[in-house]
C-alpha cells in the first residue's frame, strides 16, 4: 500500500530524513496539489500543527511545469499568491538530485525560502525547507495530488470563523492587558493631573463620572455648577480633559477610560484678591474650598436614587455625547454601572461614622477613620474618644527638606516616601495597583516645589523689627525662616499638655491602627511601611507658604495669623470656611461671608468636638506680646 501524507505525519522526524535520502527526485509536477505542514513528525501535537496549518495558513502549492514556477494557496481563504521558481537542481541536504523550489527572486516576503521535494510514493512528494543560507532543515512538508476542491466553501467558512475567533481573542487580551494613564509634559502637570494607579481598582468610567453631576443635580451644592459646587477647582491650563478637575486623574484600564482621585485632590487651592478677580491656581497649597465630605454624600446619595439605573444612565450618557465603544456600551449596561452602585452603597454603610462627628467642611478631612473602614475595623465598636479626626488639609512644598521630619499633624511618620504611599492609599491606590514609576515623578515635584511668594506690599521696616521677635518666639520649633528650617525642634512633636490644642485630632489616631498601618505592603520588602508611630502631642511643623495656609492650627479652627496671636478667648468661635478671596491685613481667608451669589460657605461653629480653638497660646507661644511686637511678626510671617 503506498505511503500517504497522514502516514507521513507520524513518521518520527528521523525516519523522513532516510526516506528522503533514498527517494527519486522525480519529475517536476503538474497541477494543483495538496499540502501538508510538518512539524513534531510522530506526535500528535504534529497532527493539531498540521491541522491549524492547513485550515488557517497554508493548503497547498499550483505547479506549472511550462513556465517552471508555482504558487502557493495561502491564508484562511485559500488565496493563490507567493511564486517560486521550480527546476531541477542539487539538494543542500545530502547533494543528490532533487526539484527545487525557489523564492529568491520571485517573492519579497518569502525571499529567504528555499524548499527542496523528491517523490516518495506515486503522487506523493516529502519536501524539506530551508531558511536563508542555513543548510539544516527548519521544517518539513508534503505535497500530493489527492486534493479535492469540492468541500473548499465549508473548509473556508469554517476557516474564517476560526480567524475571526481567534482575531478577536487577539483584540480582547490585548484590550484587558491596557494599562495607560495619560501622561503630562512638566512635573507640576503630573502633581496635579496624573495618576497615582488608584484607577486601576477604584476607578470610576469616566462618561460615568461625567454624567452623574448632569443627573443628580439635585444633591449639589448648585445644581447648575456642577462638581464646582463643591469646591472642585478646574485648571484651564490643564492640556488634557479640560472637563476633569485638578486632582482628577485618568487611565485606560482594560479598555475602559476611568478616572479617580489623586494627591492633588487636597492640595492645590485658589487665591482671589477680590470677589471680582479670577482665582490665582496653587498648586501645593491646602485644597480651601473642596468639600471631600461633600463629595463622598453626593456620590452615595446617587446610589441610593431610584434614578440611579443602567437604563437611565447609559441613556443620559448617550444624550451628553458619550463615545464609547459597542463593548464599553455593553460592560457598562449590563455590569459596570451595577457595581459601582453595589460598591457605592457598601461603602455608604461602612462610611455611617461620618454621622456621628460634626462635618468636616471645606479645606478639612477625617484622615485616619476612612482607613480604619478599608482595614475592615468595626467603626461601631471604635471608642468614643477616636469618633472624631477631622483636620485642615496641610500644604505639601519643601518635602526634600522635610526628610528625617516628623510628619503628619501628630508626627506619627518620619518617612516622606512612606508618607507620601500612605496618602495615595486615600487615592484607591492599594498595594498591588499603586503605580510606583508615576509616584516617583510626583515625588520629585514635591521635593523641590516652593510656595509663591507673598503677592502684597510689604512693610520692610517692620519686617525687620518682627525679625527678632520670630527668632526669640517661634524659630526654635518652626525653624529660621520660609526657607531654612533649621531649629532645635523642628520636625519634633510637642506634648498635648504643653501645646495645649483640642486632642481629638491626636485621640483618633490609634495604636491599633498603627499596627495595621505596619503591615501594609507586607508583601513588597522595598516598601512595607515600617515607620508609624503612636504619638501624644503635634509636631512643630516649618511655616514655608504660611500665608496660604490659613485657617490656622491643625483643625483649621483660627481664621487668621492675627487671631492665632491673641488667646483663644479672643479667637472668633464662629466663621465661615470655602471662600478664597484674600485678606492681606490679618493673613488669611476672609471669613465673615455667609454667601457669595448662590454658594453658600461652611459655618464652622469651634463649640463642636474637634473644633477647638483653643491651645498654642501663652507667653510662650506670643499670645501676650504687645500689638506693636504682634504686628511686627505678621509682618515677618509675610516673607515667608
Amino acid at each position: 500500500m503506498p505511503l500517504t501524507a497522514l502516514q507521513l505525519l507520524k513518521t518520527p522526524s528521523e525516519e523522513l530524513d532516510a526516506l528522503f535520502r533514498a527517494s527519486p527526485a522525480g519529475a517536476i509536477p503538474e497541477g494543483e496539489a495538496t499540502g501538508t505542514a510538518i512539524a513534531c513528525p510522530g506526535t500528535i501535537w504534529g497532527r493539531m500543527l498540521a491541522g491549524i496549518a492547513r485550515w488557517l495558513l497554508w493548503q497547498g502549492k499550483i505547479f506549472d511545469p511550462a513556465q517552471r514556477c508555482l504558487r502557493n494557496r495561502v491564508t484562511a481563504f485559500s488565496l493563490i499568491a507567493i511564486k517560486a521558481d521550480v527546476y531541477p537542481g542539487k539538494s543542500w541536504f545530502d547533494g543528490n538530485d532533487c526539484i527545487v523550489i525557489d523564492y529568491s527572486k520571485t517573492s519579497f516576503i518569502a525571499s529567504f525560502v528555499r524548499d527542496e521535494i523528491r517523490l516518495v510514493a506515486p503522487g506523493l512528494y516529502l519536501g524539506q525547507v530551508y531558511l536563508g543560507q542555513n543548510r539544516k532543515p527548519a521544517l518539513k512538508f508534503s505535497v500530493g495530488f489527492q486534493y479535492q476542491p469540492a468541500g473548499k466553501c465549508w473548509r473556508r467558512l469554517w476557516a474564517a470563523a476560526a480567524l475571526a475567533v481567534i482575531v478577536f481573542g487577539i483584540y480582547l487580551a490585548v484590550r484587558l492587558n491596557r494599562d495607560q494613564a495619560v501622561d503630562y509634559a512638566t512635573l507640576e502637570q503630573h502633581f496635579k493631573f496624573g495618576s497615582t494607579g488608584g484607577e486601576r481598582d477604584a476607578g470610576v468610567p469616566y462618561w460615568l463620572w461625567k454624567v452623574l453631576p448632569v443627573m443628580f443635580p439635585e444633591f449639589l451644592p448648585e445644581p447648575d455648577k456642577g462638581l464646582a459646587s463643591l469646591g472642585f477647582v478646574f485648571d484651564p491650563s490643564r492640556p488634557y480633559d479640560k472637563d476633569l478637575p485638578a486632582g482628577v486623574s485618568k487611565r485606560n484600564v482594560q479598555g475602559i477610560d476611568r478616572v479617580f482621585l489623586n494627591c492633588a485632590v487636597c492640595h492645590v487651592g485658589t487665591v482671589r484678591d477680590t470677589p471680582e478677580s479670577a482665582p490665582r491656581i496653587i498648586a501645593g497649597m491646602p485644597a480651601n474650598t473642596l468639600d471631600l465630605q461633600g463629595f463622598e454624600r453626593f456620590l452615595f446619595n446617587c446610589a441610593t436614587s431610584e434614578k440611579f439605573t443602567p437604563e437611565r444612565i447609559t441613556a443620559e450618557m448617550k444624550r451628553i455625547g458619550a463615545d464609547d465603544d459597542a463593548i464599553n456600551r455593553l460592560i457598562l449596561r449590563y455590569l459596570a454601572i451595577d457595581i459601582g452602585r453595589s460598591r457605592l452603597l457598601f461603602l455608604r454603610d461602612r462610611f455611617k461614622f461620618m454621622d456621628r462627628e460634626p462635618d468636616a467642611g471645606p479645606g478639612r478631612v477625617d484622615t485616619f477613620n476612612p482607613p480604619k473602614v478599608l482595614m475592615n475595623f468595626r467603626m461601631d465598636l471604635v471608642p468614643e474618644r477616636e469618633w472624631v479626626g477631622n483636620c485642615d488639609l496641610p500644604s505639601i512644598w519643601n518635602q526634600g527638606k522635610r526628610k528625617g521630619m516628623w510628619l503628619h499633624w501628630d508626627g506619627n511618620n518620619n518617612s516622606v516616601e512612606e508618607r507620601n504611599r500612605s496618602a495615595s492609599f486615600g487615592t484607591g491606590a492599594i498595594p498591588p495597583t499603586l503605580d510606583r514609576a508615576s509616584m516617583k515623578k510626583m515625588e520629585a515635584w514635591l521635593n523641590d516645589a516652593t510656595p509663591p511668594d507673598y503677592p502684597y506690599p510689604i512693610d520692610a521696616a517692620l519686617v525687620a523689627r518682627g525679625a527678632p521677635v520670630y527668632r526669640e518666639y517661634c524659630a526654635r520649633c518652626h525653624g529660621e525662616s520660609g526657607k531654612n528650617f533649621s531649629g532645635e525642634l523642628v520636625g519634633q512633636v510637642t506634648p498635648i499638655g504643653q501645646i495645649g490644642t483640642d486632642p481629638h485630632r491626636l485621640d483618633s489616631y490609634s495604636a491599633e491602627l498603627c499596627a495595621n498601618q505596619n503591615l501594609l505592603y507586607s508583601a513588597y520588602p522595598e516598601d512595607r511601611f515600617k515607620h508609624f508611630r503612636k504619638t501624644f502631642g503635634y509636631a512643630n511643623q516649618p511655616l514655608d507658604g504660611i500665608w496660604l495656609r490659613a485657617p490656622y492650627l491643625h483643625n483649621g479652627s483660627v481664621p487668621t495669623l492675627r487671631d492665632l496671636l491673641n488667646p483663644a478667648s479672643a479667637r472668633p468661635k464662629n466663621f465661615y470656611r470655602g471662600y478664597d478671596v484674600y485678606d492681606p491685613k490679618d493673613v488669611g481667608f476672609i471669613t465673615n461671608v455667609p454667601q457669595e451669589k448662590n454658594r453658600k460657605f461652611f459655618a464652622f461653629d469651634t463649640a463642636l468636638p474637634g473644633n477647638g480653638n483653643f491651645g498654642h497660646e501663652g507667653r510662650e507661644f506670643g499670645t501676650e506680646l504687645p500689638p506693636g511686637e504682634k504686628e511686627a511678626l505678621i509682618e515677618f510671617l509675610k516673607t515667608f
